[in-house]
């Protein structure tokens, strides 16, 4: 009893002093908020914005060289800082329009942002759909210590100087002191220091690819028009047009995808972030996307992701291409069964009008029939795969143009799997909700005949017919299937119930459950009637929504 009495006096100590602190900085900033921005101004910080000294450089200190405090020896994401910002608003107080923290945001994310290598590492979490598996992390003591409240990625997000993340572990209790009770399964105090001299070494505040953008990079003028090739397992591969023009110091986009066979139109502003990082807010009068997108390279590409704003679980992955030259860049479906015809779609930029078949060239045996009909930079071409081969794939391409995409060539369809591996959905609530998108993947073995190696090939979805069951948890059937939601039987698109509470069920609980999702395909050529299935949680939002 006598050391859970002192570690109490000691958590109730630091809150104290912390709560001192700010107090102190608050009377301060009140008193001599100018005089503070004075001599931060004559401390060689004249390369920070007004706005951002008149709302940092009250409570943080400038030293001689103009090195803040703090947030000099940090480097985050534009969602990581934006985060810190409504942290300052909220504890703290400060006081900032929603344009002059976006201002805030953008000019961290400048300074103290993220290289592109960086943030391709954690572009799964940037463009979270709710029903991604995160890989466990390398560190056995971060996945026992930091994944039990957040994405492992949100600590890799960061990089910051040693003595920065050596104070992680007193901001994380002081902030939230009855934490160390809720891990006290685990040495989470011994954990963190352990953790930090980990993260000091791989998520450092100075690295080799941040130092090269710094001299290297540059801001990627994003300003034309552009071919769209997008993915949603909602319609399928699809294509569109956009055009991108400067908007003060944003970008405005106007944009037209060929969704489900008819046009559907968006617009809306671009913010770029560190020279390369995107991210878009596009509407039309029936829902707003919301889009996180890298520039890539040499400034001819940009790959992202794009989510809906009230229900994140219909997204669709991105990549926009530089028009000004003709080439091939996707085709739909991408697997053909061998020694058949079949007629896909070939999707580009630049087509000319009027193509025939010589027009275009394969790899390995594919063989063009014949151009059945084509609109614009979609062209329908009837292909016929080779009957005999153990080449598992064929290019398709302009003659003479850069760009090909590729065909798979399979025997027979082995097995399917259903993705998400793991699905996620969050009741409705306010108009908000988080639905999941399930698809039926067809696999075919690899050479050696053996079903989920790591020789096998993905043939892409399939038609298949959908069901929820009820999931046995510890053996007890409590009828979860009645109340947490719908599956569409033909495109298996789970939509949530509203929250609840429901009379009908027991002690009048919300609508949340757990259920299996069934995905059973019969192969159009065997009649052979494969089957899939994933585990579902239908659970709370992970929001507050204020009117």
């Amino acid at each position: 009893m006598g050391g859970k009495k002192s570690w109490i006096f000691i958590l109730l100590a630091i809150v104290i002093v912390t709560l001192s602190a700010c107090t102190n900085s608050s009377t301060k900033e009140t008193a001599t908020g100018e005089n503070v921005v004075q001599k931060a101004a004559s401390k060689n910080v004249g390369d920070w914005s007004e706005t951002f000294q008149k709302a940092c450089l009250t409570c943080h200190a400038v030293d001689e060289n103009g090195k803040i405090a703090r947030i000099s020896d940090i480097r985050k994401t534009p969602e990581g800082w934006e985060q810190t910002i409504l942290r300052m608003q909220r504890t703290w107080g400060v006081e900032l329009s929603s344009e002059e923290a976006a201002r805030i945001v953008a000019e961290l994310s400048e300074k103290n942002g993220l290289a592109p290598e960086e943030t391709e590492k954690i572009m799964y979490w940037l463009t979270d759909t709710g029903s991604i598996v995160e890989a466990p992390m390398e560190n056995e003591l971060m996945q026992e210590s930091c994944v039990q409240c957040h994405a492992g990625a949100r600590v890799l997000a960061q990089y910051r100087t040693e003595d920065e993340w050596k104070k992680l572990k007193d901001f994380h209790i002081g902030m939230n002191p009855s934490m160390v009770y809720q891990m006290r399964a685990i040495d989470w105090i011994g954990n963190a220091d352990k953790i930090a001299d980990y993260l000091a070494k791989t998520n450092p505040m100075e690295t080799e690819a941040w130092k090269n953008w710094k001299e290297n990079g540059k801001k990627y003028d994003i300003t034309g028009e552009w071919k769209i090739i997008g993915y949603s397992p909602s319609t399928g591969l699809y294509s569109g047009d956009a055009t991108i023009t400067a908007k003060d110091d944003l970008y405005y986009e106007k944009r037209t995808l060929n969704l489900a066979g008819k046009a559907t139109n968006y617009e809306g502003n671009v913010r770029m972030f560190t020279g390369y990082s995107l991210r878009s807010s596009l509407g039309n009068e029936n829902e707003k996307i919301r889009g996180v997108f890298n520039v890539q390279g040499d400034g001819e590409i940009i790959t992202g992701q794009w989510n809906r704003v009230n229900d994140m679980g219909i997204y669709a992955k991105e990549t926009y291409y530089k028009k000004g030259q003709p080439q091939v860049l996707a085709v739909w479906p991408k697997s053909i069964k061998k020694g058949t015809e079949q007629t896909i779609t070939v999707f580009g930029t630049d087509f000319p009008q009027n193509l025939k078949k010589e027009n275009f060239q394969t790899t390995n045996g594919l063989e063009i029939v014949e151009v059945v009909k084509q609109n614009n930079d979609e062209v329908q071409l009837k292909v016929k795969a080779p009957a005999n081969t153990d080449i598992p794939t064929g290019e398709i391409s302009f003659v003479d143009q850069k760009g090909a995409a590729s065909i798979n060539f399979y025997q027979k369809v082995d097995y399917v799997k259903v993705t998400p591996e793991y699905g996620l959905a969050r009741l409705a609530y306010d108009g908000r909700k988080q639905s999941v998108q399930f698809e039926a993947i067809a696999y075919a073995n690899g050479k050696d005949g053996k079903a989920n190696t790591e020789d096998d090939i993905e043939l892409g979805p399939v038609n298949a017919k959908w069901k929820l069951q009820e999931y046995k948890l510890m053996g007890i059937e409590d009828e979860d299937v009645k109340y947490v939601g719908s599956i569409n039987e033909n495109t298996g698109l789970f939509i949530p119930s509203d929250g609840g509470p429901n009379i009908k069920r027991e002690w009048n609980t919300n609508n949340a459950g757990n259920v299996t999702v069934v995905a059973t395909y019969v192969d159009p050529h065997s009649g052979e009637k494969l089957v899939g299935e994933t585990f579902l949680l239908v659970t709370i939002p992970d929001f507050v929504y204020v009117k």
